[in-house]
């Protein structure tokens, strides 16, 4: 099946509004048609800080743009969906526990969230999955190449090398041992080098809120350019707008959009779009209290799996906390030079 996607938003600037009215709509928040849908005028006045005849028209102008896009919508079967979902391609961690957790790896053409607080290895994680992204097909890989958005400045490229020198190593084990791979298979490893891996991490940084959401509303001609990428880690895609948007409510229609626009991107290109996040601690009854992915139930809607990652006592572990297919469960995991691996037993 030729999987589709689902359409691409649209964005407020291209509307055939007054510069001044198109200013204040960006600044409240609203970046995109779709932010205005069900916005009564009178909702949107206020936020905005308009007319209300202004906010009439607005809304006048994108219900008619969603019209336009809706004759252009997509259908596909329960059969193609299941099928879909089968054949998705997945992206190993190199942690056979986290794998069978996830299902046999990171899965390409869904958004999957790792949640945890600082130390616990969630960029360690993305940047082994960066390097295992490219691992060939001929040897059971993804083949593809990682776009890596570094909010935080984390990513350390010494640590890239010695990842990637250990899963070269790997690699090249697996092969030595399998007498049973073809020549295909055996030239695919001799091409996997230090030197292919590095070129083929594409490397953006981030200093703001404004700057991430340009980036990601670019992605979509730079994937077209590089059609070849297969993994999109954002770490962390949270950071900028906790410490930019005060506004809750700005806030929320951002990251909505956001989030619609990182779903897009995972299904029209087959993307593994893995995102890292902060946790908090929610107060239940009694004085008990457990982590939760930051940024509340809104934001849950932006990844089909979300993994929290966390201490118990001296060992990593990561707890299955939301799959639409996947069992709850918990995997074990260490943090070592060469990357992210099991627990030694």
């Amino acid at each position: 099946m030729q999987w589709s996607g689902p359409l691409p938003r649209q964005q407020v600037i291209t509307l055939p509004l007054a510069p001044g009215v198109r200013t204040r709509l960006l600044a409240a928040g609203y970046l995109s048609v779709q932010d205005l849908e069900h916005v009564p005028p009178q909702q949107l006045a206020a936020s905005a800080g308009i007319l209300y005849e202004e906010a009439a028209e607005v809304l006048v102008l994108a219900r008619a743009r969603t019209m336009q896009q809706s004759a252009a919508i997509p259908s596909h079967t329960a059969a193609e969906l299941r099928e879909a979902e089968v054949a998705a391609p997945r992206i190993a961690t190199m942690c056979g526990a986290l794998d069978a957790l996830l299902g046999g790896g990171v899965a390409c053409g869904h958004v999957t969230e790792f949640c945890g607080v600082p130390g616990v290895g969630k960029t360690q994680l993305g940047i082994q999955l960066s390097v295992n992204v490219q691992i060939p097909a001929a040897l059971h890989g993804v083949g593809g190449a990682a776009v890596y958005i570094d909010t935080e400045g984390s990513f350390m490229i010494d640590r890239v090398h010695d990842i990637a020198q250990a899963t070269l190593q790997s690699v090249a084990d697996h092969v030595a041992c399998d007498p049973t791979l073809s020549p295909e298979a055996r030239a695919a490893a001799e091409g996997f080098s230090l030197a292919s891996v590095l070129s083929r991490i594409h490397y953006f940084r981030i200093h703001s809120a404004s700057e991430q959401l340009a980036l990601v509303t670019l992605l979509e001609p730079f994937l077209a350019q590089h059609p070849g990428v297969r993994l999109l880690v954002i770490d962390s895609v949270t950071f900028h707008f906790r410490q930019d948007l005060k506004d809750l409510g700005a806030r929320a229609r951002v990251l909505t959009g956001l989030a619609q626009d990182l779903m897009a991107l995972a299904e029209a290109h087959g993307l593994a779009v893995v995102l890292m996040n902060q946790v908090a601690t929610r107060v239940q009854g009694e004085g008990a209290s457990r982590l939760v992915p930051a940024l509340g139930e809104s934001w849950g809607q932006a990844a089909s799996t979300r993994v929290i990652l966390h201490w118990q006592g001296e060992t990593r572990q990561a707890l299955m906390y939301k799959s639409p297919s996947l069992p709850q469960g918990v995997a074990q995991y260490a943090i070592v030079q060469g990357g992210v691996r099991d627990v030694a037993q």
